[in-house]
């Protein structure tokens, strides 16, 4: 199976349990109460579509040439923080333990996501500062929830570091693809050529009037322009 037909296959799968939460939730509402299974499969469903975003995200930045590391760790980390959300979803045995575990592996699927988006919304560069400042600032704010989380401190000052810490890392995330808008509105010119052979160009432009193509070169694939070899005589 190819990455294309994986990919395909994941998002189906993605729109199938959305169905069967809907469904779940539609039975739940015509008998008038959410039982306690009820609940569990719905707590599972979004636990297996938070871990497979994380692992689809880490996947397609593992795809590409920018950080290929990153990509690899998200992706092993999804299958293990599914297991263990489910785990603290069908669990009988309630303890303080099992949810500190289960609320620091949503945190560190929600702060490791941001991160691998990020990355893979990055095209300039010139930007690669704010995703780097982006990162610190979500480590330490995952870090510190972490903490939080299993130390539980009678401070307020210490809930509103975190807050602090969870806002610029937020301002930083949304900053990326803003800048970029910017960036490229600013550029200057409408067109650049990228190459040419015996009078034909190939070039990159921001106009909506020419012939275009819109491709996405896998990993190691490049653009090549050539000229078709006449067949010869016989």
């Amino acid at each position: 199976m190819t990455r294309h037909q994986l990919v395909r296959a994941f998002w189906l799968g993605a729109a199938a349990l959305l169905v069967a939460a809907a469904l779940v939730a539609v039975v739940a509402l015509v008998r008038g109460e959410l039982t306690d299974t009820d609940g569990r499969i719905l707590l599972t469903l979004g636990a297996l579509g938070l871990a497979g975003a994380l692992g689809l995200a880490g996947l397609a930045l593992a795809d590409t040439a920018r950080a290929t590391l990153v990509g690899w760790v998200a992706a092993a980390a999804a299958p293990i923080a599914f297991a263990i959300l489910a785990s603290w979803v069908w669990a009988d045995l309630v303890g303080q333990t099992r949810e500190r575990l289960g609320l620091t592996t949503i945190v560190l699927v929600i702060g490791l996501l941001a991160l691998v988006a990020q990355l893979l919304l990055l095209a300039s560069r010139r930007l690669l500062p704010l995703v780097l400042a982006t990162a610190l600032l979500l480590a330490a704010a995952v870090g510190g929830t972490v903490a939080a989380v299993w130390t539980e401190p009678e401070d307020t000052g210490w809930a509103k570091v975190l807050a602090v810490l969870w806002v610029l890392a937020a301002l930083g995330w949304f900053l990326l693809p803003v800048l970029q808008r910017y960036t490229a509105a600013g550029a200057g010119r409408d067109e650049r050529v990228l190459g040419e052979l015996d009078g034909i160009e190939l070039v990159a432009t921001r106009r909506r009037d020419e012939l275009a193509i819109d491709a996405r070169l896998a990993r190691g694939e490049r653009l090549l322009l050539r000229r078709r070899p006449t067949a010869l005589a016989g």
